[in-house]
């Protein structure tokens, strides 16, 4: 009988220590569950879809780029395929992409994708064919060119993803991408390039290591080489 009592004084301590356990750690985050959180979680509203496009076809065709959003516009040359993002865009935005080869068997097409869904598609397989696109609204004339010219060229398998965190010292972005990819850092720091800026990359699926390239103005400025994981920073 007395060890009976024992055990079940002992059973009550314990739930007594559990419960002030959780009402210690209720008061310490605000509340159960969100019950009282001042920051309304599932109350703050959605933000648009991040805006990516992608350059497809037959692989290997090569091709040049002018892209643009609300802000800045840039010069691509590259090779299908090539998946792009504009870190810190403005829509509307568009695009045009110019086949650089003399057949008219070679597909050439892009793709404009706001969150998981394509929005425009257009394609061409003419010599020298050209494939136009848009998004976001009107956008008369292609803007002033990017300054600073900020860049990452991500190269690996082209089943390989990854994950990537973009910023300076006031915005960032995180995306998921398909190698090969082009991240455009649209007036990182308000167009101030003495301020720091980084990459940090990730790979989720390994398929072989990735090489990436920090380019600014033109200039190869960091280079991240093997491996799954690259952080790279500038200045």
């Amino acid at each position: 009988m007395t060890i009976c009592k024992t055990i079940r004084s002992i059973n009550a301590l314990v739930r007594i220590a559990l419960i002030a356990c959780g009402c210690a750690l209720i008061s310490a985050c605000g509340g159960a569950f969100g019950t009282s959180n001042s920051t309304a979680p599932g109350n703050t509203p959605n933000i648009a879809g991040q805006v990516s496009f992608r350059v497809v076809g037959t692989l290997g065709t090569p091709f040049s780029l002018l892209i643009s959003d609300a802000d800045s516009s840039w010069q691509v040359q590259g090779v299908v395929p090539l998946s792009i993002v504009i870190i810190n865009t403005k829509t509307p935005v568009r695009m045009v992409a110019t086949k650089l080869v003399n057949n008219n068997s070679s597909l050439l097409s892009i793709e404009i994708i706001s969150g998981f869904s394509v929005v425009q598609l257009s394609s061409t397989t003419a010599a020298f064919g050209v494939a136009v696109g848009s998004f976001g609204g009107k956008l008369s004339n292609f803007v002033a060119p990017a300054s600073p010219d900020v860049r990452f060229f991500v190269k690996a398998p082209s089943s390989a993803v990854f994950n990537a965190l973009i910023e300076d010292l006031s915005h960032g972005e995180i995306v998921q991408m398909r190698a090969p990819a082009l991240l455009l850092f649209d007036k990182p720091n308000s167009g101030n390039i003495t301020k720091r800026i980084d990459g940090i990359f990730n790979l989720v699926n390994f398929f072989g290591p990735f090489d990436i390239d920090m380019i600014v103005g033109g200039s190869l400025v960091k280079v991240a080489a093997g491996g799954s994981h690259a952080t790279l920073k500038f200045p």
